[in-house]
């Protein structure tokens, strides 16, 4: 397929599995007044033919993950590429992006974390235990060793903690860094904050309260919605906002709890031989000023770039699907 071609498609959406169009369901949604409610009703009308073919669930130890891989299909020897989605996130905003790799029969691995989107919950998260339970899912699924790691904002960490803990284990060949957190959270540390995180860990429903009756209900205009996106379709917004109403508290706030400083000196991350970051110019949960600092981080990477996409906020691949899948498809060419 030609590559505009490939990329123009992948930006698309695809007509959902309930048969009406997307415009049909932007007519449906847009001008309820309890959209949080009754955009529920009906979860064909955000899922479509690629996500059928692809997703299953699988059990593993501790927990029971949505799983998104066409490892199957996989041709050549080419890196697997592994999507890590961030927090409150899940795997289908990595579609774009799947769907190039499909089209090439490159393999790919996409998940819910454990808490999130519909994998099941885990009783506490600390992020080295949830790295530990992305490598299970990949030791039973695959002996390929070669991987290309894509994280999504706080993605970004659990990618560079896979990357200490596992490097030794894997011939990583570059890792893509989508709009990533701060390279340091130490606030998440402070005494004030953990008391904080602690006591909402006990009574999660003052979260839930004030996510569902002060910002969920006011629809596409919640900050899960402005903040996230600049210029998206209102097709991909209320995609988004059917997961943003399931999203757990209770998992927010664990992982939270549960954060990790990342070793940026280790061995293991000096001898990444590559890694890319890419920023929207417009996000402002990971302003450009956090995506330069993520990127300094990496001074010690062998090759590394930073790219900065012009009229994009935080999710970049529903915001500018059409920029972000031409700069992807210029990492799975590099890998062949």
């Amino acid at each position: 397929m030609d590559r505009n071609q490939l990329i123009g498609d992948a930006s698309k959406a695809l007509v959902p599995t309930s048969g009406l169009s997307t415009d049909e369901i932007v007519q449906k949604y847009v001008n309820l007044g309890d959209l949080n409610r009754q955009i529920l009703k009906n979860a064909r009308d955000f899922n479509n033919e690629f996500w059928v073919r692809y997703e299953s669930y699988i059990d593993l130890k501790e927990v029971k993950l949505r799983v998104c891989q066409n490892l199957s299909e996989q041709h050549g020897s080419g890196p697997i590429y592994l999507f890590v989605h961030g927090l409150g996130g899940n795997m289908t905003q990595f579609e774009p992006l799947l769907r190039i790799l499909a089209e090439l029969n490159e393999g790919f691995v996409g998940l819910d974390l454990p808490g999130f989107g519909y994998s099941s919950e885990l009783d506490q998260y600390d992020m080295v235990h949830v790295v530990g339970i992305v490598e299970e899912l990949l030791q039973l699924l695959t002996q390929r060793r070669k991987l290309v790691l894509v994280g999504h904002s706080l993605g970004c960490h659990v990618v560079m903690h896979f990357i200490s803990e596992f490097s030794f284990k894997y011939d990583i060949r570059e890792a893509l860094f989508l709009s990533p957190a701060a390279p340091d959270l130490p606030q998440l540390k402070a005494p004030l904050t953990k008391l904080g995180l602690a006591v909402l860990s006990r009574v999660p429903a003052l979260f839930d309260w004030y996510r569902i009756y002060l910002d969920q209900n006011k629809g596409l205009e919640s900050s899960g919605i402005k903040q996230f996106h600049h210029q998206a379709d209102i097709y991909r917004k209320l995609w988004q906002f059917f997961y943003n109403v399931q999203i757990k508290s209770k998992s927010i706030i664990q992982y939270l709890r549960g954060w990790t400083p990342i070793n940026w000196s280790s061995e293991a991350v000096t001898s990444l031989p590559s890694a890319v970051v890419i920023t929207g110019k417009l996000d402002t949960i990971t302003p450009l000023s956090t995506a330069t600092s993520f990127y300094e981080a990496l001074a010690p990477v062998k090759r590394r770039n930073l790219i900065v996409v012009e009229d994009c906020s935080h999710n970049i691949c529903f915001d500018r699907p059409d920029e972000i899948s031409k700069l992807f498809l210029d990492v799975v060419e590099r890998h062949g």
